[in-house]
Parts: C-alpha cells; structure tokens; sequence
C-alpha cells in the first residue's frame, strides 16, 4: 500500500494546526450513580486538557476550549444556561444599515428565552450559535441550534452520558470509540444523493438548523422532543412579500450592508475572497463601507496556466471598495493533493477539494495577515435567485394564478435557459398544480454513478417527499425554495477536516446571515430578476458598491481544467485509493468499471470528474471510520 495512503488511515482528532471554537457539553441523569461517575471523571479529563469549564449545574457541564473574540460561551443569569458562539440583536427595520449590536442579555431577556423555551433567541437575535438551556427543577436541558449558521451541534452517547459537541475529533480524544456508519445512507451517498433526515453514523445525531431539541437525562430515550423554531416558509407568506422592487431594492441593500458590517466587527484584520463576480463583489463593496475599520485585503485564486483569468474584474472591485488586491497563482502541480487522505474526522462525507483549496491559500494568507477571519460572497447564488430563476413561473402562478404576467416571465425564463416559452410555461403549470417531484432527479443521479455497482444502482429507491425535515411533511416537492435556501439544507461545515500547520480562519458569509435570508425569501422570484437579469434586483441595490462595468456582465471567467489536470496528476493515487479501498470491498463500487476508468493512455471512459471527486470524498471518509 502506498505509504500516503498507509498514513492516511491512522485516525486522528485534532491536530496541532487546529485552534478554532470548540464545546462539549455532559448531560447526565444525577440520580444515577454511574453516569455521575462517569461525569466527574470527563470533568477532570477536560479541565486536565485546554477546556475551560463555562457552566456548571446538577445534571449539566459545559466545556469551550479557544474562545476568541467574536466565538465564545456568553452565560444566561440565574444559571439557566449559555449561548455558544456569536449572537446580535436584530435591528428594528429591515431598512437599517447599522452594524447590528452584540447581545447583552439582561435578567429580562433570559426570562424571555426561558419561558419561550428558546424561541425569543430566534425571534430576537441572529448570529452563530448553540444555545444549551438548563431547567434545574425539572432537570431537563433544551438544544437550541441557529437557523443559519455554521457552528455544528451534535449529540452521542458514552457510557450512558450524552455528549452534546461541536467537533468529533474531541469526542475521539475522550474515548467514544463505538461507531457504525449507517449502510442505507453511504449506499445514497455514493449515487450522489443526500438524505438530510439520515445520520451518517448511526450513534451520532445532528441538531439541525433552527431546530430545539429537548433532552431528559431521567428517560430512556434522552430525546423528549424536537421542534424546528425556523420555517423557512414562513416568509414566503403572502403577509410577508416584498414585490415592490424599489422597496425590496432598498430594503436588501440596507439588510445586506448590516449583516457584512456586524460580522466584521470583532476582527483587526480579515482577508476577502474576491473572484470579481457580482456575489463577492457586493461583499466587498459592503466591508468597503462599513463604519469600523479592521485591516482588509481581498485575495484572487488564479491558475496561471489558465485559459481565462478573473483577476482584471477582481482588481477592479477591490480598487472600487478601497483595498489592497492580493494575487495568488496556485497551479495543480502546486497542490498538495495527498494531504486528502490524511484528514481530520468528520461526521459525514465533505467536499474535500475545497477544503483543500482552504488549507492552501486561506490558511497561509491568513497567517501572514495576522487575519482571524475570511469573507466570502457564497449564498449569492441561491439567495439573489440565480439558481431558481427556471422556477420563476410557477413562483409567479402560486403567488398571482394564471394572468399575462405569467406568459412574460416564461418568455424571459425561455431566453435565459435556452428552452421554448411553451416548454417553460407547460412545465411550470404541471408544478403549480401539481408540485414538483423527487424522482425528477432520478435520471441525473444515474448519469452521474457510472462507476456504482448495478446491484445498488438497480436497488436504489428514491423517497416520495423531499428528505429534509423543512420538507419531507410535503407532498410535493418546492424545488425553488429548496434552490433559494442554498446550502442551508446540508449540515454545516465550520471545521476545515484538512490539516494545516497555521490555525484556521473563521470562514463568513454574510449572504447566509439570517436577516439576509429571511429577507431574500421574502422577494418573489420574478422580482430578485429585474428585467429578466440574473439577479437583477441585486444589480440594482448596490449600484453604489459595484463598477459599473462587473454590474452589467453576465458571465464568469472560470480556470477550466483545473480539477481534471489535478485528478491527472495524481490519476495513481487516486487508482489505489479505490481499488484497495473501502466502496470496492463492500460492492459499491463495481471493481471493473474502477479499472476501466483508471486504465492507462488515452481515456475512453465517460465517467466525469466530478463522480471521480464525489468517490474520493465518501471514500476517505468511509475508510476512517470502517477500516
């Protein structure tokens, strides 16, 4: 076996690079004998460590280790629990632009939270947050996750001693060591489909965006009951639309200005990710404008044996905002691509190129920038409704029926995504009245599985409602709402799983802030494109803070090849990692198929790169936890 590989397989939990917010919290029943000894003892093994105890009570122990300045643990009164990680008060008006205030929560405002049972939080503030609320007298400890944000929360058990904690690698370190992945979930995740009301490994629970959760040591099982506080939905309401689009434009740009200048505050210096496209240049030129001032540069990827090159756009943005422009040539022979195999525990399978990609440039700038955190202009996409536009229609049917409005909009929709108006507007009526449908993926998801064994290609059943408890009550499928909500539907991703010698940046996006959001849901599809531009509306609200010349461009200029030159560079270890590897031996993958794809000379195959990184992710992480 290769030794890259061989390495690869030890397991680890966090490694020295790693210094980013982390909790664990022990909730245990105090009449049971055993489970207290067993928390006393994981009290001692924590404070022995770099963990500072942050609460303390009958049944409760919260841990935080490298608490910084914008993450950390902030203590209800009376003892009735803590918020971890970052939480504001929410402006009164959708139209304010001011920084948002860090939350002070008074006696009142606890009183609040605990009598709403967590809900005041959600209603109240916004942030990045879990917060853990103790009931003393009735001895029952509620789990409250934030609808947007990026620290995770999850739930196990040891030695009858629920741990509730952000990352797995710390639970390793304590000794949890019974783990099973579940079978049903790796086989769809090998066809390339997520089922978001599955666990990966079946002794690990997620709490879920916006979810509560309610935990009763005395009982068996602990779990009393899970409720989502956030609906997406919710804002979708006729009572709550925003179809006025000088308003909506007003209204947007004041909400997204307000989010970027509260989630820089805190920092001295941050690094932004520019590409000189439309997202990430209203990020900028938002920090460009925000009233307290840390030390910002913007940095450009570029591949400098490209065929195209964003950085004259990116350039022009950063000179636009007022800050220092950073190029950063990364060719694929310049990559460290077996530093794949030698990843951090996580508790599903990830993107692992882009986490590469991180461990590469973000990592390394940030050390020497002193930087704390990255900016980014991800959620874009989905939250300026370039990724529903083709749902436009029947956005506009569900909202207004059939009216000449209707006829319009398929034409645009026609023009923009090279189908017929007829073919738009059929399909579109066939949603409106009878909803979308999950097998609609079906086709796409065998196209892509080439290299999946026919017995689980031919087993393979897709649900009948969509699997994410936001949806899965639905008879039918709201494929534009499930594009609007972007990554919000898959579990988030705080820690980079790549190891990296300098500590990790905090990673934000201020286009996933929850006020931006809630306010992107709440303007129709056929308002966030103007015109029938992709995110014409945005276009329209920062005209102040975008060059006029990347407002009026309508596409990117993308480095092709990079992926598949990398994948060929490394087509060997690749090669092995599947044939001695872990989807091989359990019939997932069909062995032949492997062969033929990785045969050498010129390919024949039509197998495309992107199963060939789909394969690498669900292998390196299945291998972790079954070899």
């Amino acid at each position: 076996m290769d030794e890259r590989v061989r390495a690869g397989n030890k397991k680890n939990g966090l490694r020295k690079g790693q210094r980013m917010f982390r909790y664990i919290a022990l909730v245990w029943n105090v009449t049971d004998e055993q489970q207290s000894r067993t928390a006393e003892s994981l009290d001692e093994r924590l404070r022995a460590r770099p963990w500072g105890r942050v609460f303390a009570s009958n049944g409760l122990r919260i841990f935080c280790a490298d608490e910084g300045t914008t993450l950390r643990a902030l203590p209800l009164v009376n003892n009735a629990g803590v918020v971890l990680g970052t939480l504001f008060e929410r402006n009164r008006s959708i139209d304010d632009d001011a920084p948002a205030r860090r939350a002070v929560l008074s006696t009142r405002s606890c009183e609040q939270i605990l009598a709403s049972q967590g809900r005041w939080l959600i209603e109240n503030c916004w942030g990045n947050y879990v917060a853990l609320l103790h009931d003393a007298a009735a001895g029952t400890v509620r789990v409250l996750k934030d609808p947007t944000g990026t620290l995770p929360c999850f739930k196990t058990i040891f030695e009858d001693v629920t741990l509730l904690f952000s990352h797995i690698g710390d639970c390793l370190e304590l000794g949890v060591r019974k783990v099973n992945v579940d079978a049903a979930y790796l086989r769809a995740r090998v066809l390339g489909f997520n089922d978001l009301e599955k666990d990966a490994i079946e002794q690990v629970q997620q709490i879920r965006r916006g979810e509560c959760v309610e935990l009763d040591p005395a009982v068996r099982p602990i779990m009393r009951s899970r409720r989502f506080y956030w609906d997406p939905f919710r804002f979708l309401q006729p009572g709550s639309v925003l179809e006025d689009p000088e308003r909506a434009a007003a209204s947007m740009r004041a909400t997204v200005r307000s989010c970027t200048h509260t989630l820089s505050g805190g920092h001295a210096s941050l690094l932004h990710r520019l590409s000189g496209g439309l997202d990430s240049s209203i990020v900028a030129g938002c920090l460009g404008r925000a009233s307290t001032e840390p030390r910002i540069a913007c940095y450009t990827f570029f591949n400098p044996h490209g065929r195209s090159d964003e950085r004259p756009w990116a350039r022009l943005a950063a000179e636009h905002s007022g800050f220092e422009h950073l190029e950063c040539p990364v060719a694929p022979e310049e990559v460290d691509f077996p530093a794949l195999v030698r990843t951090r525990p996580a508790t599903e399978p990830l993107s692992l190129l882009s986490y590469l990609m991180r461990a590469t440039i973000d990592h390394r700038l940030a050390a020497e920038r002193k930087a704390t955190a990255v900016f980014t202009g991800d959620g874009g996409d989905s939250g300026f409704c370039s990724d529903s536009f083709p749902y436009a229609v029947t956005d506009y049917l569900r909202r207004h029926g059939p009216r000449l409005g209707a006829l319009r909009l398929a034409s645009e929709v026609a023009l923009r995504t090279e189908r017929s108006t007829g073919a738009v507007l059929l399909r579109s009526i066939r949603h409106w009245l009878f909803g979308g449908k999950i097998r609609e993926q079906l086709p796409a998801l065998l196209m892509g599985s080439r290299l999946v064994s026919t017995q689980v290609r031919d087993a393979f059943a897709l649900p009948e409602s969509y699997p994410h408890p936001w949806f899965s009550h639905l008879r039918h499928v709201p494929w534009d709402v499930i594009r609007r909500l972007g990554t919000l539907v898959v579990a988030p991703e705080f820690y980079n799983v790549i190891d990296a010698a300098q500590p990790e940046p905090e990673l934000i996006s201020p286009l996933y802030a929850q006020p931006a959001i809630e306010l992107f849901l709440r303007i129709p599809i056929h308002v966030h494109a103007q015109g029938g531009w992709d995110r014409g509306l945005a276009r329209r609200a920062f005209v102040r803070e975008v060059p006029e010349p990347i407002l009026q461009r309508l596409w990117k200029d993308r480095a092709p090849g990079f992926h598949s030159e990398l994948l060929l560079r490394n087509l060997d270890l690749v090669r092995e990692l599947f044939l001695d590897g872990v989807l091989v031996r359990e019939g997932l993958l069909d062995r032949a198929a492997v062969e033929a794809a990785f045969e050498p000379g010129p390919s024949k195959t039509e197998v495309l790169p992107v199963e060939i990184y789909r394969h690498l992710d669900v292998e390196i992480w299945a291998r972790y936890w079954m070899s």
